[in-house]
């Protein structure tokens, strides 16, 4: 794949979908898929929207009708999402298997699970025969029961699991960041899931890189580091970016759902905002027009991104090619890890998205991100993937705030 050629049941599930009932107009052999979120909502401007967006693209390119109010809810190809409720402020592994129980029953033929959250869910619908004419593709998942110590189980060939490079993806963030001459940057992360955690120490490794061409001074880098333990915006959150906006951070990675909320409310609220950017993730969020507070989208530096559309889209339609049977072999029980050589992480350019102003640099230029690309696909640089050690740094002075957070359980 390539991208330049390229989310309980009844009252405990909250689906906001044409209420699932089949309209007199809807055709009973239409081809149904489904999403599910993990706990974060659906419209949180980059990793479950865009989830979302994808699914609603390909259902129309191949039948569907128009989406209205979120969903495809006529032609040959139908959609419909399903978001957990919580209990007591707490998302389960329970209740995203009650959501997509909920997803079958309405009968989708093919389940979306974006986020590591999944894993154990996939463990064990696995186990049930009600599951195994259901295609699922599980984003940012490996064959591993985080319920269970991480045990790995084998994937049965209805299942596809799709990871990414995300530190590559925040590598050049990082990168990009220093060599535009910032030296304070400040990265708010969600739930601290190995995703996450890959952007957040990619964006540690940039910035050293960076720093090191530059022959800069050991320190020269501040970083202020934080997890939320959550995919939304919070008050904890956002009085930290508040604070390190008004120390003299320059920029803020925002990594991790509607978390990015907490950064931009921090910026909308300062009272000079001359110098000060952030950086958003999974998508090019500039080009999200919704993007609040009002005015914070336009002090977007970039977005480090990764291909979740074009992974949904070629999935499905592998599917397809397999008239809606099986995945092929490619796909069937495997698991993809797309990277930079797959063209499935970057930042986002005029030329790549269309979106002239999305380019938010103003001293690192994209002849020196073109080249950076190079030299990553060329393996001349390189990019530590680890998520159990912090990355060793010199020129980068990291302060790590809170960073075993989770509300994972």
């Amino acid at each position: 794949m390539k991208k330049s050629a390229l989310l309980l049941l009844g009252a405990s599930i909250l689906t906001l979908a044409s209420c699932g009932a089949r309209g007199n107009d809807e055709d009973p052999n239409a081809i149904k898929i489904a999403l599910v979120t993990d706990s974060g909502t659906l419209n949180d401007h980059n990793f479950n929207q865009t989830s979302w967006e994808a699914v609603n693209a390909w259902a129309v390119e191949n039948g569907g009708g128009k989406v209205e109010n979120q969903v495809v809810s006529n032609g040959s190809v139908l959609t419909k999402y399903y978001q957990p409720t919580a209990t007591g402020n707490v998302f389960t592994t329970a209740e995203r298997v009650s959501a997509v129980k909920a997803a079958a029953d309405w009968g989708a033929k093919f389940i979306v699970l974006p986020g590591y959250l999944f894993q154990p869910v996939v463990k064990q619908i696995q186990e049930s025969s009600k599951y195994k004419d259901i295609h699922f593709l599980a984003l940012d998942c490996k064959n591993q029961d985080s319920d269970n110590e991480d045990k790995e189980f084998t994937l049965k060939s209805n299942v596809s699991m799709t990871q990414y490079q995300e530190e590559q993806a925040g590598f050049m963030a990082g990168y990009g960041a220093v060599k535009e001459g910032l030296r304070k940057l400040g990265f708010v992360g969600g739930m601290a899931v190995p995703a996450v955690t890959r952007y957040g120490y990619g964006y540690i490794q940039g910035a050293e890189k960076a720093a090191t061409e530059l022959s800069l001074a050991d320190n020269a880098i501040d970083m202020q580091y934080y997890y939320s333990g959550k995919f939304a915006s919070t008050d904890e959150a956002t009085a930290f970016a508040t604070n390190w906006y008004n120390a003299g951070t320059e920029t803020i990675f925002a990594c991790g759902g509607a978390v990015y909320n907490s950064v931009t409310t921090a910026l909308s609220g300062l009272s000079d905002k001359s110098g000060k950017t952030w950086i958003g993730v999974d998508t090019n969020q500039h080009a999200d027009t919704s993007i609040k507070p009002e005015g914070t989208r336009e002090l977007l530096l970039t977005s480090a991104m990764k291909g979740l559309g074009e992974s949904i889209k070629s999935a499905l339609n592998d599917w397809k090619k397999n008239n809606y049977e099986k995945f092929s072999d490619k796909l069937a029980g495997k698991i993809e890890t797309l990277g930079i050589n797959d063209d499935a992480v970057a930042l986002p350019t005029p030329e790549t998205t269309g979106d002239e102003d999305c380019w938010g640099f103003k001293n690192f230029t994209i002849e020196q991100y073109k080249t950076l690309v190079s030299q990553m696909k060329a393996g001349t640089i390189t990019v530590s993937a680890d998520t159990d050690t912090k990355p060793s740094v010199t020129k980068v002075q990291v302060t790590y705030h809170n960073t075993t957070s989770t509300d994972k359980k």
